[in-house]
């Protein structure tokens, strides 16, 4: 910003000494629309591979909260379907058909809902109050260790 030299007042004339050379900053337009094209590539990646942009490392439109929602829509809408298939194929050709009644294969995805803390607790809360889960038991999924007499559930 320039300020004039009568008048003290900004976006007036700048005068430039000696050998400085006066440069606007700007973009010009063949710049900007590679901008643009390279911020479209991003979203249209995404969309293609059922990814949200935040996941490629677009911030842009996102909040704390936004990020949040979209590692429950990562796991529910594009791992979900995926390890569903893996563990189908698993069950299909790694066991006898005398061994499937009695073999189940699962993914454990409780790790990838760490991040929504509200969820987590309302999650183990509920099962803690219903007598599922032991306080050792949820303790151990948080990585956290045992405590003396946490092995016994209550309704």
């Amino acid at each position: 910003m320039a300020f004039s030299p009568a008048t003290g007042t900004p976006n007036g004339v700048a005068v430039l000494e000696g050998n400085l050379t006066f440069e606007p900053i700007t973009v010009n337009p063949t710049d900007a629309q590679l901008l643009e094209t390279r911020q479209f590539n991003v979203v249209d990646i995404c969309r293609f591979f059922g990814v949200s942009p935040v996941k490629a490392f677009d911030l842009t439109k996102s909040s704390y909260s936004t990020v949040e929602a979209t590692n429950l829509s990562f796991l529910t809408e594009t791992l979900s379907p995926l390890l569903e298939k893996i563990e189908l194929e698993f069950e299909r050709k790694l066991y006898k058909p005398s061994e499937k009644d009695s073999i189940d294969v699962r993914f454990d995805t409780a790790t990838l809902l760490r991040a929504d803390k509200a969820a987590l607790a309302q999650y183990y809360n509920t099962l803690f109050n219903i007598g599922v889960v032991s306080p050792n038991d949820i303790r151990k999924q948080l990585d956290l260790p045992a405590i003396e007499g946490g092995d016994n559930t209550f309704v």
